[in-house]
């Protein structure tokens, strides 16, 4: 298991991303580029969902890594490329792709590191097509969000995701299907439970930790 710092809610402040109306980082975002600290072993990572950047970013700027963002949204896709410059960074690499089609674009096993923040709103509707996308889920959807992070992971590769607490059985159940085993835990508050940070390895032993909680 991996030894965290302390959360620190301004993590990023220094990121910029090109905001979009439906889309812009958030606390989930923030939350997961934390949790996403490397191992030594750890050298390029891909993003699922990479949006306008704003993970993608903090990978490649705290942490020296060489990262591949993968975006279904065209307009946040363009955010994130145009980003780039603003950021001085240029060892991120991001692409406009269904994660449907991953397997016609990379190679198995091509990463050390997956992480992604998936839509995991079952109900959530909006008028703002980027907002509704970004957001709702289905147990369809996060199926392929997970068997593409296992088809890009190496063998013993980390996994790092956000999601709601309340989807939780469901997804663990869908990890396990696809060989990514929950290794570690850490629970954030806001006036409840609202996010949970899950961190683990492909084919990984069954060892589990929960970190302390941290508040939003």
């Amino acid at each position: 298991m991996i030894k965290l710092p302390p959360f620190d809610k301004n993590l990023g402040r220094d990121i910029k991303t090109i905001d979009i109306d439906g889309h812009k980082p958030t606390h989930a975002s923030v939350f997961l580029l934390w949790y996403s600290l490397p191992t030594r072993d750890i050298k390029n990572v891909c993003e699922l969902g990479s949006g306008t950047g704003f993970v993608s970013f903090g990978l490649s700027k705290y942490y020296n890594l060489k990262v591949t963002g993968i975006e279904v949204q065209e307009e946040l896709f363009n955010a994130s490329v145009k980003a780039i410059e603003l950021n001085n960074v240029y060892n991120v690499d991001f692409f406009n792709l269904d994660l449907k089609d991953v397997k016609n674009h990379f190679s198995a096993e091509s990463f050390d590191m997956v992480v992604f923040n998936p839509p995991y709103h079952f109900s959530s509707s909006s008028e703002n097509k980027i907002r509704e996308i970004s957001r709702k889920s289905s147990q369809e959807l996060l199926e392929i969000f997970i068997s593409s992070a296992s088809f890009l992971l190496r063998n013993r590769g980390t996994f790092v995701t956000v999601v709601a607490p309340y989807i939780f059985p469901l997804l663990n159940n869908i990890l396990l299907k696809y060989r990514l085993t929950p290794q570690q835990m850490c629970i954030a508050y806001g006036k409840k439970a609202e996010l949970i940070a899950i961190r683990g390895r492909k084919n990984g032993g069954m060892h589990f930790e929960i970190d302390r909680p941290v508040y939003f």
